[in-house]
This record gives structure tokens, C-alpha cells and sequence, in this order.
């Protein structure tokens, strides 16, 4: 996360022009200093993730700073020039960590994680990275970008996007116009409609607000206005400058601290560390070297700025890697990482950084480092391409296929027809079996009421019956507010679900066969503070999900969820394949750990008192001798971490039929 701080391109490494700003490089290291926490699950830093932001606010203050000070200088703007210093400021360091994190990924990656890591940098080498993880964390059946060691460089790329389009914006404003006022109003316009479209976007939910530049462009902008403000325009003591400079500090301290969740974020939220940048670039701008800029000053927070772009790089590829191959890790154990990957951008910022950044044979040939630019996209592509023909390789062999295969072992219900996905409150109702059946089973929940539909639908067709699916993924039967949820999601499923009950009363099905994952509602959430839903709150949902529908005269079935694990599943059991130091027993959890009693004992206290109420429990048949496995008679129980295979789903009908006979023979309507 860079920015160019030196006027000049063409000094040498050790000069520094008086351009340079200490506070700036200070604001660095703050910045990644609380990524690497958040990233590592240091307690106090819940929104470490800011830092994000503080890099956006840097690199719009000193790009814009650069360039307009060139045209004032020059009447013009060398845009080869600056192509040529922004290569060789990112790209030697960036293409390094990619073929060396694609290399190391071969060597411990399962098959499936390695393809979608190669993915992930071929979109890195393209300055795309971040599209891609947006349309990837927008698909709920993708792969967890969370465990993708290409992730972090989306911000990357947001920014290399910010470079190709903010040299033109400022040319417009300086050249044609010839006006330092026409500059300001175009970026004032550009700002408020960008911080618009993100808020926007942050309250209907998705990943675009998260990941694409037209929804963070507004962050630069506010730190190129910064930089264009007058230093006359604003006239104040001493001592003002000197609480703005600590108030801006604060602001992006405290929303490191008070901030939780990455779901409502950015949106409006996001103005408090943004601002705070700013207010902490002006108020140091106007009187440096004082204040809180003693501490911006101080020797560890300037080490931890230079080497903050390497660190940044180097950090979330040895956090993943290191929970690859320690899927238990503690957080000392993820600091210690962070600390190894502290000495490696070290190694590479005096090695590979500097070195290429101020070489004068390519400071005095700037379409040669543009042609730097062309080898080192070629050679990180090339390192993708040879990662995905690796991982197919892998993937077709004997011993891999199986596990490769309860990846994509989802329920066979189609799911564009029959499953309401992302942020739509419409209820996509599908009829299985005999249609003209006077038994009908209404399948009803989130995607652990999917998981049972093949053999619910086996069932229907052995007997004869009707069944009916009223699905949304991550959208629970209970009201009940999934925590991380924004609240345009979280709206929209209780309008689906009150449309939903109202289809399912309206239908008077025989049976009500509601799943649920409800399983890790009760634990803490990676992305909030504090604990997830409390059993009371669980309770109280799932009753009047309850009520609702046993007032109407309706027998209801809820099946008790199934364990969940600490890492995928798949992933884990392929690399127990390729590794014989990794165990395939390490990918099994204790059932006290897998499984919450407090959550299904919740769900039977919502029923009691309430007529034709039932509920299966097959726990026994996913956990023996209190451990819950993963494989069972040569088959892959998971796909992921939390939803059985369709496969194995399969294979528990005969169980699922006994206790659905049981409840239909021996309860009267």
C-alpha cells in the first residue's frame, strides 16, 4: 500500500528531498501495524482493517500532491515518468511475493486451494484481484476467500486502478482548464458522488462497496483535497493544530479499536478514519514536527512506515500458510508468523525494492521499466498458469478424486430456480415428487435445510409423495438475525420468511421440515465483537417461528444441526493425502467442540408446550465415541466446513425415513 512521497523520481536512495514527510511515513507503519493485528486476532484491534482506509487517504494526499506540484513546476505531466516510478516502486516486489506464495502453495496446498489461489494471482498480475474477490465472496457456494493467500491484494489492486485513471483527472483540471480551483470542485463533485455510492452500496449489502474503486474513490479524494487545501485558507493557534493533529490520530486509533465487522463497512463509518487522516495530514502540514508528529516522528513508527508496503505483501501469505499447516494456531502462534514475515519485507525492501526503485539505468529509461512492467506481468501469469496445471494434475489423481469431488457435492435441487440467493426477499417455491400427492413435505430453512433435500427427495418418491422447497441461503426458518448480517440482508430475510410462513399455512402441508445452521450461532464471530446469538434470543426466534405455525394446525419437523469444524474439510483431508505428517485424524473435532448442546436445547425449550412439535436427531450418525469424523465408509461427509455432502446426505435416508414414518404414523393432526 504505497505512496510516493519523494518530488523527484531521479534521486538517489539515500537523499531525500524535502518533500519528505515524516508524518506520513509514521501514519504508515500506524496503518499496518493495525492490519497485521487485525489479521493476527489481537484483541483491541477489531478494526484493524481501517488501515485499509488510512493507506486509500495517503496515496490520494501524496499522488495528488506529486502531480500537481509537477504541472506547477513543469506546465506539463511526464505521465511516462510517472507510470515508470509507480513499476518500479510496486510491481518487483509484488510479482515476488506472488510466484514465491504460488510456489509454496504447491507444496502444501490442496488441490482445490492451490486452483483457487492461481486464480486469485493471475487476477493480480491483471490489477484485478479485487473484482475478482468481490464476485467471489458474493457467491455463496464459492470458496472462502478468507483462507485465499492472494487476498489482501485487492487493495493493491484498487489503488493501481486509482493510478491509471487520477493523472488524467488531475491533467484535466491543471492543464485544460488551468485552474487549481476547476481541480478542486472536479474532485469535490468526484467525492461526494463516490462517498454516496458507497454508502449506498454498504446498505443494500453485497461486496461492491467493499472491493471496487468507484465506491472508494472518495477515500483518495479526500486526501487530494487535503493536500490542495491553502495553507492560508485555514487560520488558527498553535494549539488547534496541535488537537487536530492528536484528535485525527485518535480518530483512526479508536475506530482500530471500536469498530467491528466488516459487514456495514465502509459507508459512512468509514469517514471517522478517513477524516482523521486528513485532519492529522493538515494539522502536520501546518505545523510539523510537533505535537502528535513527535510520535509520527519516533524510530520504530518510521522502520514499521518504510517497510510497510514489503510487510503488507509478505504478512497474509504467511498467516494462511501458517494456519495450513497448524489449523489449531493460537494467536501468539499467528504473531510469531507476522513477525517472520517482519524480517522477509525487510530482506526484500533492501534486496528487491530499493534496489530496482533507484536504479539510475532505469530512472533514465522509462519505457524500459514499463517493459520491467510487461516481464513481470508475463512471468506472474506464467506462475499462475503452471499453479492451475499443477493443482489439475493433482486433483486427477486416484487418491485426490474423491475428496475433489465433495467439493461441488451440493444438494442436486436446481439452485438458480428453487433457491433464494444474496439479498432478494423473494420466495422461490419448487414442487418435487408426486405433485398430486396428498402427503406434502415442505422443506423450509437456510442451505442446512438444502443439505437434506436429496434424501427427503428419495423419500418422496419412494412413497409417493409431494415435496415442496422454500429455501434462502443464510437465512434461517427461525427469526432470528444471523450475526454479521447487514441490515438491508437481515431485513430482507424476515420479509422472506413471513412470505415464506404465510405460503406454508396457506398450503397446509402434512409435514414442516425445517433446517437450520444454528449450530454456531452461539460462538463468537470472526467479524463482530462479542458473542454471536444467546440461547435465550434463539429460543425465543425459533417459538415464534413456532407458534405461528402450530396455531395453524400444522405438524412441524425440525432436524438438530450438524457439526461443524475449525477448517474445511475437503481442504484438510487433501492435504492429509499429500503430507504423511499430516494426519487425516487432524481434520476430525471433539464433539463438544463441533457441536454446541447449549443451541439444541434452546431450539426443544422454543417447542415445549406447543402441539405436534418433533424433532430428529442424528448426531449419532455423524459422531462416534464422541468424535465428530469426516469420512465415513470411504466417503467425504463434508464439503466444506459446516454442510454435509449430497452424497452422504444420501446415504442417511434409510435413518431420516424411520424417524419420519415414526412421527407420521404415531401423531394425529
Amino acid at each position: 500500500m504505497p505512496g510516493e512521497y519523494h518530488s523527484d523520481g531521479q534521486m538517489s536512495q539515500k537523499s531525500r528531498s524535502s518533500a519528505f514527510r515524516p508524518d506520513i511515513e509514521g501514519l504508515r507503519g500506524i496503518a499496518v501495524l493495525m492490519v497485521v493485528a487485525f489479521h493476527c486476532g489481537i484483541p483491541g484491534f477489531s478494526g484493524g482493517f481501517v488501515g485499509v482506509d488510512v493507506f486509500f487517504v495517503l496515496s490520494g494526499y501524496l499522488i495528488t500532491g506529486l502531480l500537481v506540484n509537477e504541472i506547477q513546476k513543469t506546465s506539463k505531466l511526464n505521465l511516462l515518468q510517472f507510470y515508470a516510478r509507480r513499476v518500479r516502486r510496486l510491481l518487483p516486489a509484488s510479482a515476488l511475493m506472488l510466484v514465491v506464495t504460488l510456489f509454496v502453495g504447491t507444496l502444501i496446498m490442496a488441490p482445490n486451494e492451490l486452483t483457487f489461489a492461481a486464480r486469485a494471482a493471475r487476477a493480480t498480475a491483471l490489477y484485478m484481484s479485487n473484482i475478482f474477490f468481490a464476485i467471489n465472496a458474493a457467491d455463496y457456494f464459492a470458496p472462502d476467500v478468507k483462507s485465499n493467500p492472494m487476498l489482501h491484494t485487492w487493495s493493491l489492486a484498487v489503488e493501481e486502478q486509482f493510478y491509471l485513471f487520477w493523472p488524467l483527472l488531475i491533467m484535466l483540471g491543471m492543464q485544460l482548464w488551468r485552474s487549481k480551483k476547476a481541480l478542486v470542485a472536479v474532485l469535490s463533485a468526484l467525492t461526494i458522488i463516490s462517498l454516496g455510492t458507497c454508502i449506498w452500496f454498504t446498505t443494500k449489502g453485497g461486496t461492491f462497496a467493499f472491493y471496487e474503486l468507484p465506491a472508494r474513490a472518495w477515500e483518495f479524494g479526500i486526501g487530494g483535497l487535503a493536500v490542495l487545501l491553502p495553507r492560508t485558507t485555514i487560520k488558527l493557534p498553535f494549539g488547534c493544530w496541535l488537537a487536530f493533529g492528536w484528535l485525527g490520530v485518535l480518530a483512526i486509533l479508536g475506530s482500530g479499536h471500536f469498530i467491528f465487522g466488516s459487514t456495514n463497512f465502509p459507508g459512512w463509518i468509514a469517514l471517522i478514519p478517513v477524516l482523521g487522516t486528513a485532519m492529522t495530514l493538515i494539522a502536520e502540514a501546518e505545523d510539523p514536527h510537533r505535537g502528535v508528529g513527535v510520535v509520527l516522528d519516533s524510530a520504530p513508527l518510521q522502520t514499521l512506515g518504510t517497510l510497510s508496503y514489503s510487510w503488507y505483501l509478505w504478512h497474509w501469505p504467511f498467516l494462511v500458510f501458517s494456519i495450513a499447516l497448524f489449523p489449531n494456531i493460537t494467536i501468539v502462534g499467528k504473531t510469531i508468523a507476522a513477525a517472520a514475515s517482519f524480517v522477509v519485507a525487510g530482506v526484500t525492501h533492501h534486496f528487491i525494492e530499493n534496489p530496482i526503485r533507484y536504479n539510475l539505468y532505469l530512472i533514465k529509461r522509462p519505457a524500459l521499466s514499463l517493459c520491467l512492467a510487461a516481464m513481470v506481468t508475463l512471468c506472474s501469469l506464467s506462475a499462475a498458469f503452471l499453479s492451475m496445471r499443477f493443482a489439475t494434475r493433482l486433483a486427477n489423481a486416484p487418491e485426490m478424486k474423491t475428496i475433489a469431488a465433495a467439493v461441488d457435492d451440493i444438494a442436486n435441487m436446481p439452485r438458480q430456480q428453487c433457491v433464494s440467493l444474496g439479498e432478494s426477499p423473494d420466495v422461490k417455491m419448487c414442487v418435487f415428487g408426486n405433485t398430486s400427492s396428498g402427503t406434502n413435505i415442505i422443506l423450509f430453512g437456510d442451505s442446512h435445510a438444502i443439505q437434506w433435500f436429496n434424501p427427503l427427495l428419495q423419500l418422496a418418491k419412494l412413497h409417493e409423495w409431494k415435496l415442496t422447497t422454500m429455501v434462502k441461503s443464510g437465512c434461517l426458518a427461525a427469526d432470528v438475525r444471523v450475526p454479521g448480517s447487514n441490515g438491508t440482508f437481515a431485513t430482507n430475510c424476515d420479509r422472506w420468511r413471513a412470505e415464506s410462513i404465510r405460503r406454508i399455512v396457506a398450503l397446509r402441508p402434512s409435514i414442516v421440515f425445517i433446517g437450520n445452521a444454528t449450530n454456531n450461532l452461539g460462538r463468537k464471530n470472526e467479524s463482530a465483537r462479542g458473542t454471536g446469538v444467546s440461547p435465550d434470543t434463539l429460543r425465543d426466534g425459533t417459538r415464534r417461528t413456532l407458534e405461528t405455525l402450530t396455531s395453524k394446525g400444522l405438524r412441524v419437523v425440525i432436524i438438530r444441526d450438524n457439526p461443524s469444524f475449525s477448517q474445511d474439510i475437503p481442504t484438510c483431508l487433501a492435504r492429509s493425502v499429500r503430507h504423511s505428517w499430516y494426519p487425516s485424524s487432524s481434520c476430525e473435532m471433539d464433539k463438544s467442540t463441533s457441536l454446541d448442546p447449549a443451541v439444541f436445547e434452546a431450539e426443544k425449550a422454543a417447542a415445549r408446550g406447543l402441539p405436534d412439535v418433533h424433532f430428529i436427531d442424528l448426531t449419532d450418525r455423524l459422531c462416534q465415541r464422541n468424535i465428530c469424523g469426516t469420512v465415513q465408509r470411504g466417503a467425504v461427509m463434508y464439503r466444506d466446513d459446516n454442510h454435509l455432502t449430497g452424497s452422504f446426505a444420501d446415504s442417511l435416508e434409510p435413518v431420516l425415513e424411520a424417524d419420519l414414518l415414526s412421527i407420521m404414523n404415531n401423531t394425529h393432526r
